[in-house]
């Protein structure tokens, strides 16, 4: 006879006397994942979260009321894959929190692997006699997606994944659909992080393919392959040489895509650096500081052709200035000149004397500008 025996931190289950449990398929009857489960107090809090109550598949087991099935804690703690209802997990045997207690020989029980029924990353439920599979219950409103599929594998490849389009590939071998490795850089790791399949990728097939073009979100860290990005811009005219487009370079390369990038450090700095060049090119660009907005090289252009041709260099207000005053103060002097002209036999010119008035007052108005500080940027400065 089976005997079942259940309390908040142990489970014992026996048949004919004898420990049978390690191993055995289970199917998940409820999962405790918040404190909103009816029996998150009765299994430890938060010690219990994880936790399944459920029942053996070769047994008729009433399941209209999961507090009166037995329960098993997830094995592993710092990778977890949490069932779904009606998965298929496989028991196994370990020490219980009274065990570690009170020093005794006490057990509980543990769930492993979730038995891959379909092979489906998405759900691999098995319902004890549901007449329609779409319609089984997988918990906490899950709904079944038959858009995701399981991510094609490579040869040697090892691959996580999640059950919404999310994966990581860790390849680098050869493999008949592997069009990042072939002989020339075969052994050279290649990481592939993905979030999210695109509908634009579903072909007929059962398995799917990365497309870093069609990815909702992509991460490539590569070592010698060639990722055929298709970059969104490639204008490179501030550049005195066009950088290699990422569809054509093969060295090593971290290539992060996506329809939106934001860097936030909310206690410190943002660096950049890089050995070589530094290079952005997009619709427009921005940038906004605070305390002040600093630009320094050997040379500083604004242009293309500035670039090329270096043919008007930017004036420095300071100095220019200082060359207007000096101007300026001579042509006043000049005016006064003329206020005053006559010839040699000291007869008075009236047609320098009605010009020096105005030579004069020109130079007053233009004096009053630069007095009033017009020409100079209180923002930009220059060396």
């Amino acid at each position: 006879m089976d005997l079942i025996t259940n309390s908040p931190s142990t489970t014992s289950i026996s048949r004919s006397g004898k420990n049978s449990s390690i191993g055995i398929p289970v199917r998940v009857i409820d999962i405790i994942l918040d404190e909103n489960h009816p029996e998150f107090e009765k299994y430890n809090g938060y010690s219990g979260i994880g936790a399944i109550k459920y029942a053996f598949l070769d047994r008729p087991v009433n399941t209209q009321n999961p507090a009166n099935l037995p329960i098993a804690y997830p094995s592993t703690v710092n990778i977890n894959t949490f069932p779904l209802k009606n998965e298929v997990v496989l028991l196994t045997q370990g020490t219980s929190q009274l065990a570690s207690s009170t020093k005794s020989t006490s057990t509980t029980e543990y769930y492993t692997t979730i038995v891959n029924v379909w092979n489906n990353v998405n759900h691999n439920a098995s319902p004890d006699g549901a007449s329609d599979p779409t319609e089984v219950d997988l918990g906490y409103e899950f709904k079944d997606n038959l858009e995701v599929r399981p991510l094609h594998p490579f040869n040697g490849d090892v691959i996580l994944q999640g059950r919404h389009g999310q994966g990581i590939r860790f390849t680098g071998a050869k493999s008949p659909k592997n069009t990042f490795t072939g002989d020339d850089n075969a052994g050279k790791p290649l990481t592939i992080i993905t979030n999210g399949h695109s509908p634009k990728n579903r072909e007929e097939q059962e398995l799917y393919l990365e497309d870093i073009n069609k990815d909702l979100n992509s991460i490539y860290l590569a070592s010698g392959h060639i990722i055929p990005l298709e970059q969104s811009r490639d204008k490179y005219a501030a550049a005195r040489n066009r950088p290699t487009l990422a569809s054509a370079y093969d060295g090593n390369q971290v290539i992060i895509k996506g329809g939106r990038l934001f860097f936030d450090a909310n206690e410190e700095d943002i660096l950049l650096t890089s050995k070589g060049n530094f290079k952005v090119s997009s619709e427009n660009i921005s940038l906004d500081g605070v305390d002040y907005l600093g630009l320094d090289a050997t040379k500083i252009y604004l242009g293309e052709k500035a670039l090329r041709y270096e043919l008007q260099p930017a004036v420095l207000g300071e100095n220019l200035h200082v060359f207007m005053i000096t101007l300026l103060t001579a042509i006043d002097r000049i005016g006064t000149a003329l206020q005053n002209a006559k010839t040699v036999d000291q007869k008075a010119v009236p047609s320098l004397i009605t010009e020096g008035p105005v030579t004069r007052a020109y130079v007053e108005g233009l004096k009053r500008q630069i007095q009033r500080n017009t020409l100079l940027s209180s923002k930009v400065y220059i060396e």
